[in-house]
């Protein structure tokens, strides 16, 4: 049974709860549930603690880096490439804040949040307009409220809890079948 043809762009601008985005198909045990998957960087400059914000195409606002993990690809590879094309950064995935799962009968949506930090701090953000987004800039979170037109609040709920001191989590937790276990000494 072929997928249903999706709407991306009304998909990802939608602000319903995510299981409401997906297309309206009720799926079952025997035909399967598609999932789409994304991955979002929370990526923090730590010589004057600004984080990298993103100005979306098509009006969407100001966001951070992330999108779609494409076929065959890993989420780690996904955020790196993701905040190349939106903010010209090239990042060090440090780890992973949180893994969001959303499911129901019509889809499912996962997005892993991770953190990291900038390959060279002085490596400046893009400037120019491309079919990936406006612009980009490191800004303070207080910095990032007065932006206006916020896509979402991801950067000011996950700067804040960096602020405060929020665990970073190994990026061993998100592993392959196939790959061992790995014993985290400070996880227990």
């Amino acid at each position: 049974m072929p997928l249903p043809q999706i709407d991306w762009a009304s998909v990802l601008d939608n602000k319903e709860r995510p299981a409401t985005r997906m297309p309206n198909r009720a799926y079952t045990r025997d035909t399967g549930c598609p999932t789409y998957n994304f991955s979002i960087v929370i990526c923090r400059r730590l010589s004057d603690s600004t984080y990298l914000a993103v100005k979306e195409t098509k009006n969407r606002g100001w966001w951070v880096p992330g999108g779609w993990v494409d076929p065959g690809e890993s989420f780690v590879d996904a955020a790196i490439r993701e905040t190349k094309e939106e903010a010209g950064v090239d990042v060090i995935i440090k780890g992973i804040l949180r893994v969001e799962h959303s499911h129901s009968n019509i889809g499912a949506r996962l997005r892993v949040i991770f953190y990291a930090e900038p390959r060279d701090e002085q490596q400046p953000p893009k400037e120019e307009t491309n079919e990936h987004s406006e612009e980009a800039r490191f800004v303070k979170v207080s910095e990032f409220k007065n932006l206006g037109n916020m896509r979402g609040p991801e950067l000011i709920e996950w700067g804040d809890y960096l602020e405060n001191c929020g665990p970073v989590y190994p990026l061993s937790l998100l592993a392959s079948e196939e790959d061992d276990p790995v014993v985290i000494p400070e996880l227990g």
